[in-house]
């Protein structure tokens, strides 16, 4: 088990990260443990501005699927979604189960 002050700082460095991103630029980052077939699952964060002029961020996945996301925490990301029934989706992302995703591993 992680305690809770190792998670705030494996998570830092992920903020920084995100807040460090200008308005219509991203960030390719990979989460988690590589799936079945070994490969890693890359996610990209994209921050916009919206209509209030506030910085906001979306995250995409690899298959072109994106959530908005609606609070970056200490440990955690909060994200959402509507279907075409408006249904609601939410899903909770552990900071610290992301990393930078270097050059070469995406060659």
């Amino acid at each position: 088990m992680i305690s809770y002050s190792d998670k705030i700082k494996g998570s830092k460095p992920i903020i920084d990260l995100i807040n460090t991103l200008g308005k219509d630029q991203s960030l390719d980052l990979v989460y988690g443990k590589p799936g079945r077939d070994n490969r890693d699952f890359v996610v990209k964060i994209r921050a916009y501005e919206d209509f209030k002029g506030d910085m906001s961020y979306s995250i995409w996945g690899p298959y072109g699927s994106g959530m908005n996301i609606d609070k970056i925490g200490r440990t955690t990301m909060k994200a959402y979604t509507y279907d075409m029934m408006s249904q609601k989706t939410t899903y909770t992302f552990n900071l610290y189960d992301f990393r930078k995703l270097d050059l070469y591993e995406a060659i």
